[in-house]
């Protein structure tokens, strides 16, 4: 959309290094992450891959994620969009498709940057962006949250989200869903999941990063 790609390196290393700061043993290659590669084979616009490290075990890999306005991460891996009713504002596109996340226990989505796109030479917002979370209900794709700040917040710090996981009464959330960008803005976030094996070793490997449930969403 006109941003050049190599304008979010730098924020994305200065994320990266503040949630690995008070994150209690997590280690992120930050320098590898903030290498977007584009992507137009997928949903999404851009994206890097790096191995994520708790107390010297690695515990998965980390996404780096760049979404243009209309960028999902939704597919027909789980289910057709024939078979799906698609609530308003949202297309009745592959991309809004919730995916399911079996073996995944837990998924952190950690807030980055954003980026204007009314503006190609404004600066990049570090810790900025709203993502969409769309899940299911019966066969009807509805938005059941917000993941990172609201456009209302000024100050912004390092936000971490829980997009799949479990409340305090062990009701299961956010599976499936799909995570849909429905700003008039450019979102870089970084995901990172836990699966079920990884958490019986580590069961506390995302507790330094204080992780939040979607805004407007779910309540244990």
């Amino acid at each position: 959309m006109g941003v050049p790609i190599d304008r979010f390196g730098v924020p994305i290393i200065l994320a990266l290094r503040a949630y690995q700061e008070f994150s209690d043993g997590l280690e992120f290659d930050s320098d590898s992450a903030s290498h977007l590669v584009l992507t137009p084979d997928k949903t999404n616009s851009a994206r890097s891959k790096t191995s994520v490290v708790y107390l010297g075990d690695k515990v998965g890999d980390l996404y780096v994620i760049a979404f243009k306005p209309g960028d999902g991460t939704g597919d027909e891996s789980s289910r057709r969009i024939a078979d799906l009713v698609v609530d308003h504002p949202y297309p009745r596109f592959p991309r809004v498709v919730p995916r399911d996340k079996r073996g995944i226990h837990t998924e952190a989505h950690l807030a980055i940057v954003a980026h204007k796109v009314d503006d190609v030479h404004a600066e990049p917002k570090l810790y900025a962006g709203s993502l969409d979370e769309l899940g299911l209900r019966g066969n009807r794709v509805v938005k059941i949250g917000e993941l990172g700040h609201d456009l209302s917040e000024e100050d912004l710090t390092p936000l971490s989200t829980l997009t799949t996981g479990y409340l305090e009464s062990m009701q299961r959330f956010g599976d499936p869903h799909a995570i849909y960008n429905a700003l008039g803005q450019i979102v870089v976030c970084a995901f990172l999941a836990i699966s079920d094996e990884v958490n019986k070793a580590h069961p506390t490997v995302l507790s330094g990063l204080n992780p939040r449930l979607p805004s407007r969403s779910y309540r244990s």
